[in-house]
């Protein structure tokens, strides 16, 4: 048996007779979830992490654990960035990628909800500062928010590379334009909209530019007061390049572990909407537990059927309205991955145990090590 398998297995069994896991202290609960002792850092240091995180060349990790709809655990591992002394902790700032697409969604249907606007309507109207170019594809059918936002609508541009610190940076009409700093080609539909899925972080731009025009704000602006002050994500930014006296900042880090972005030491993400989200576990347990309670018809920010459209697939593909959605064995699960040049990131929430796992990484290989521990939470799912 493969020993990811037999930590898995013991992980299960200590889930079921949990009394003789976890500590008797009454008030073990009540403390922050990083001062919990709990089996997980145990699961961890027999998996064999830090020579793991050495092989892959990640210098640094974030850990956060949902059980029952609460943050249970959340640790960090390594340090900020390679050959520092600065640790990583639950505070630490990481780069997420395209994880930055679930946050944008969630911002459009708090404005479908509020009649702001329809995400079955041509997106067209709401844009003001730029339009979807017209053509065969779009007279044939509109493209709404609905197919941009489960990757439907036929747009161009898969993903983006990140920006250096010396590198003048695109505003959002440059980027769908594909124009002036920008690095990418236009957006534009190119195949029958709806006709089939095509992952497209160009249509998250869109998405984007609808925010900017209808809010009358720059994107991390108006997520600052939409989303993360509502949900009390007190950690978390959209913003371009992210500030530095932010602090407790995860470095970006190649392939081979070594340090880049330099001097700042990390790059910067313009397409913020689709990649350019900055957050820590702890943060973003706040918004999948809204969207688990929110399933459940037990929060407020947005409405249970709204919830339960995003968390229905989009046919012909397997993303809901944001979040890729998969029956898992418990029930239905909600999950996104992040890759931003330097850092990979994921999470998975799952509707039926209210549980989920979170893991970002500071190293361009991360998605290895990612796939090494994702088998080690697998009876949390």
């Amino acid at each position: 048996m493969k020993k990811y398998q037999i930590i898995t297995l013991s992980i299960s069994l200590c889930l079921a007779i949990g009394i003789l896991c976890y500590p008797a202290d009454p008030l073990a609960n009540t403390l922050p979830p990083q001062q919990q002792t709990n089996t997980y850092e145990e699961m961890l240091a027999e998996f064999g992490l830090a020579s793991r995180m050495e092989h892959h060349g990640v210098p640094g990790i974030s850990f956060g654990v949902i059980k029952d709809g609460e943050l249970e655990w959340a640790k960090g591992y390594g340090v900020l960035q390679a050959g520092a002394e600065e640790e990583v902790d639950p505070e630490t700032l990481f780069s997420v990628g395209s994880i930055s697409k679930v946050g944008t969604a969630v911002m459009i249907l708090k404005l479908h909800e509020a009649g702001i606007l329809d995400i079955d309507q041509d997106v067209n109207n709401y844009l003001t500062s730029w339009q979807v170019p017209e053509n065969n594809h779009t007279r044939e059918r509109e493209v709404s928010l609905r197919h941009i936002l489960s990757h439907t609508a036929g747009l161009t541009v898969h993903g983006f590379a990140d920006f250096l610190p010396n590198e003048k940076l695109p505003n959002t009409v440059q980027i769908l334009n594909g124009s002036g700093p920008a690095k990418n080609n236009p957006v534009y539909v190119n195949i029958p909209v709806g006709s089939r899925f095509r992952y497209s972080g160009g249509g998250t731009t869109v998405s984007q530019m609808v925010i900017e025009d209808q809010q009358g704000k720059r994107f991390h602006e108006a997520a600052g007061s939409m989303l993360f002050d509502a949900l009390g994500m007190k950690r978390s930014s959209y913003e371009n390049p992210l500030p530095g006296e932010v602090g407790n900042i995860a470095k970006a880090h190649n392939s081979s572990g070594r340090p880049v972005a330099l001097p700042r030491g990390y790059q910067s993400m313009p397409e913020a909407a689709a990649s350019g989200l900055w957050t820590t576990p702890t943060d973003l347990s706040q918004m999948i537990i809204m969207l688990m309670e929110a399933y459940e018809g037990e929060h407020d920010y947005l409405s249970q059927a709204l919830v339960k459209d995003m968390m229905t697939p989009v046919q012909p593909g397997d993303y809901g309205l944001g979040p890729e959605i998969e029956e898992g064995s418990n029930g239905t699960r909600f999950q996104h991955g992040g890759a931003n040049d330097s850092y990979r990131a994921k999470f998975i929430g799952s509707l039926g145990t209210k549980n989920g796992i979170i893991i970002f990484t500071n190293g361009s290989s991360g998605s290895n090590l990612i796939n090494e521990l994702l088998p080690l939470f697998e009876s949390l799912l």
